[in-house]
Formats: structure tokens, C-alpha cells, sequence
């Protein structure tokens, strides 16, 4: 869309600063709602000799990308106008440009603000998917738009979450297209310091290995927090390999009612070894995002077979079960708990067994907005585990005596192994379900507890 500035002005309150969510080197970023729709305007600075470039390349490029883990373009605005402006404490009468490029809206916000010094404050399959969508959607700049699109600035304040969770990459303003996957020397680029390649630094050399190198220092970062690469320099390779994976999975087993198992194990390790590859400092020795892509999608390949293996070994050593009763088992047990900080996203993990010898569908959900479930819904395989991340929205401050009284709902239902896409499933599916008697329903009530109730 071709946005008048007088719209975009009056959406985000003439680019008031209680509607500002984000600033980064070429630009504010505000909320401002549009035809129901909340979408983010992006306000270039007036920067001398930066502002058209910027604008045109971000614009170029993200209106030919369409992918579900890059950010979505919705429109733009390139107007003049003449004002007064003071200039050597003059009013002068000058033509000013303004520049806007207009977003979806990412209610999760950027990456960095989940990310500290030792952690990231994500649930590990969070983070998981988080490192395939960012890979996913970088594959596809470098591999799918004819000529590779260079990003250039990739870091985790650039990797924006959907409601979801859903990583997304965004601001393309330094990217570029190449003529080939050659590398090519350039003129000096504004990139992030931390995230630019040893070869770039000393020489100016960028090449699709650029991207590769930032994406593997966002991986540490995600694993590890942002002493990452500090300690990874310390300890070296195969110890922070094992700190990292043993880090992760006392985490995962504080977590009331959690049971990991090797499957969490294996993804972990992978991600930090592929993410200790891309940050070499030979460019050559770094692996091409397509190749780190078709590992990710081996590993999962190779998790279903793992998966499919315990599945037959269950059906031999128990019974099988029916669909009348016990149709899926939920850790934690008697209630789902939260780790209270006001102003914080905060979150919580489930895990589903499947206890049947058939195919269950479950669908979750709460009696408030202010959580969020991902998945919400689902089909599971037959003896099968899935995870249930639930994440508690911001709140400025807990309620009284911390009673809540919210409830976590986990519906469950017999299908058929047709049942396959998450769109087939409707909350008609469940009344049907209880009207012949093969859904559970399992209720947690949610409690909040307080850092000192947690230390004791």
C-alpha cells in the first residue's frame, strides 16, 4: 500500500513516543493501528546520504520476499513536504523528506529482550524453533530469489517474534543483492559490531559466509546467553558443548512435572555444534545456510524414527490402551506454575503423553487472554510426547495474595490417522467426541508464586 503520512501521523499519534516500541540505526518504530489491524511504522531517521538508500534497498528487497520467517511488508510512504525547520538558530522554509516502511506487527517483540548475560529467558522448544525459523528464513534469502539477497546486519534485535513465538527476520536496510555467491570486496558497511566476520573487519569482504557467521553467533547467544562466545573461548569446543547441553536440561527438569529424554538432548547439542561451525574464523570451513538447513531437517528425521522405535517398544512391554479412558497424560500433574515478575513475559512448560495405541488430537487453552499456548493444538501419534510451551503476558503487578484463579484447560480426543493438519482441528471435533465418550479433559488450576516461595 501507498500509506499518505497523514494517515501513518494520525495511526501512531503523530509519532509519539508512548507509541514508540523499538529504535534501531536507520529508524524509529511505532504501533498505530490501521482497518482493525495493529501494524508497525518504521520512520526512517534524516540521515545525510543514507536515508534513500535504505529505504530503497529494505523496500526492494521485502517486496519480493515472501516467507513465513521473514517479516511482512505492508505498505510504504515516500512523501515531501516544506516546513520551517531551524537551521544555525534561523527558521529557514526547507523541503524535507519523509520516509516510512509499514509492518506486520510482531506482539512478542525482538529476540534481545528474551536474551541475558548467562540465559535466555525462552522454554528450550521455543528456542528450538526459534534456531530453524531464523535458518529457514535466511536459506531462503540466500537461495530462493534468483540472485542471493545478503542481509547483512543479522543479530537477534533484527529477529522479531510473532504471538506465537514465531522468529522472523527483519531489517533489511543494509541487505544487498549479489550476482553470484562469489565473495566480493565492498565499501564499508554499518553492521553490528560483534555479529560482522573476522574477514570483513580486517578486509571488507562480504560473501553469503557473512550471514552464516552472524547466524551462528545468535545460536551461542540463544544457548548460552551473551557471555557465549567468552566462554566458549574459555572452556573450549567439546566442554562448552557438554556446559551448554547440561545447562539447558537442569533447567528443564526444575520445571514442575518436567521429564526430558534424550530427544532434547540430541537437538541441543546439534544447535551449538552447528552454531560453533558458522563462527570460524576461516570463512571457507564455515558451512553454506543450506547445508545447516538439511542438517536441521536430518535431525528431525532422524527424531521421528527415534520416536517411532520407543513407540513399538511400548507396544510390547504394555498393554494396549483403549480410547474410553486415560486418553492422554499431563506433567505437572495437579497445577501449572509460574515464577511471578511484574512487566515480564514469563513461562511455564506442559508435556503431553499420548497413552493410546491410536491417534489423539488435543486442543489447550485458558480462561484469560493475558496467556499463551504454542501449540495450542494438535495431533499426537500413537505412546507420543509433544510439548506445550505457556507463556503469561507482562503483568504490571500480581494480583492480591497471588490467587489468580485461572485455569488451563487440556481437551483430548480420539481421531483417525487422516487427522493430519492442526486446521482440521474445531472445537465441533471435541463436542462430538464428548457426546460418544472418548475425550479427557484434564484441568490445572494456574498458581503464581513469588521468588522467595520459589527459593524455599
Amino acid at each position: 500500500m501507498d500509506f499518505k503520512l497523514s494517515v501513518l501521523e494520525t495511526i501512531t499519534n503523530n509519532f509519539s513516543e508512548d507509541r514508540k516500541v523499538g529504535s534501531g540505526g536507520y529508524g524509529d518504530v511505532y504501533r498505530g493501528m490501521y482497518n482493525g489491524d495493529e501494524i508497525a511504522v518504521k520512520k526512517l531517521h534524516h540521515l545525510v546520504g543514507l536515508d534513500d538508500k535504505a529505504f530503497d534497498s529494505e523496500f526492494r528487497n521485502l517486496s519480493k520476499v515472501q516467507h513465513q520467517n521473514i517479516i511482512r511488508l505492508i505498505g510504504y510512504c515516500y512523501e515531501s513536504r516544506h516546513q520551517y525547520v531551524k537551521l544555525n538558530g534561523e527558521l529557514v522554509f526547507a523541503k524535507e523528506m519523509e520516509r516510512v516502511l509499514c509492518f506486520e506487527f510482531m506482539e512478542g517483540g525482538s529476540l534481545d529482550h528474551h536474551i541475558a548475560d548467562d540465559s535466555c529467558g525462552l522454554e528450550w522448544p521455543t528456542c528450538y524453533e526459534i534456531i530453524r525459523g531464523t535458518c529457514e528464513g535466511l536459506n531462503h534469502l540466500h537461495n530462493s530469489q534468483g540472485k542471493p539477497i545478503l542481509h547483512l546486519d543479522l543479530k537477534p534485535a533484527n529477529i522479531l517474534l510473532d504471538k506465537n513465538k514465531t522468529a522472523k527476520i527483519a531489517d533489511l536496510g543494509l541487505s544487498r543483492l549479489v550476482a553470484s555467491t562469489q565473495t566480493h570486496k565492498t565499501e564499508v558497511v554499518k553492521g553490528s559490531q560483534g555479529y560482522m566476520p573476522p574477514e570483513y573487519i580486517d578486509d571488507n569482504l562480504i560473501s553469503m559466509k557473512f550471514d552464516v557467521f552472524s547466524l551462528g553467533v545468535i545460536i551461542i547467544k540463544i544457548m548460552d546467553g551473551n557471555m557465549g562466545r567468552s566462554r566458549c573461548s574459555e572452556m573450549g569446543s567439546e566442554p562448552f558443548i557438554e556446559f551448554v547441553c547440561k545447562k539447558w536440561m537442569t533447567k528443564l527438569r526444575a520445571k514442575s512435572g518436567y521429564s526430558s529424554d534424550e530427544i532434547d538432548r540430541k537437538c541441543m547439542k546439534k544447535c551449538v555444534e552447528i552454531a560453533l561451525r558458522c563462527v570460524v574464523s576461516d570463512r571457507n570451513k564455515r558451512p553454506l545456510i543450506k547445508d545447516i538447513v538439511k542438517e536441521l531437517e536430518e535431525l528431525e528425521d532422524e527424531i521421528k524414527k527415534m520416536s517411532t522405535s520407543s513407540v513399538q517398544l511400548e507396544e510390547l512391554v504394555a498393554p494396549q490402551r483403549g480410547c474410553d479412558s486415560n486418553v492422554l497424560a499431563v506433567d505437572p500433574t495437579l497445577e501449572l506454575r509460574f515464577l511471578f515478575e511484574p512487566r515480564k513475559d514469563i513461562s511455564s512448560c506442559l508435556q503431553l503423553t499420548n497413552m493410546t495405541s491410536g491417534f489423539t488430537a488435543f486442543n489447550v487453552k485458558t480462561n484469560h487472554t493475558k496467556y499463551r499456548t504454542q501449540p495450542s493444538k494438535g495431533v499426537m501419534p500413537p505412546c507420543s510426547k509433544r510439548y506445550i510451551s505457556v507463556t503469561l503476558v507482562a503483568q504490571d503487578e500480581a494480583p492480591q495474595n497471588m490467587q489468580c484463579n485461572d485455569m488451563f484447560l487440556v481437551q483430548t480426543a480420539c481421531v483417525g490417522a487422516n487427522l493430519t493438519s492442526d486446521e482440521m482441528i474445531t472445537e465441533d471435533l471435541f463436542k462430538e467426541a464428548m457426546a460418544e465418550k472418548v475425550m479427557d479433559v484434564v484441568k490445572l488450576p494456574i498458581v503464581y508464586v513469588s521468588l522467595d516461595q520459589f527459593q524455599c
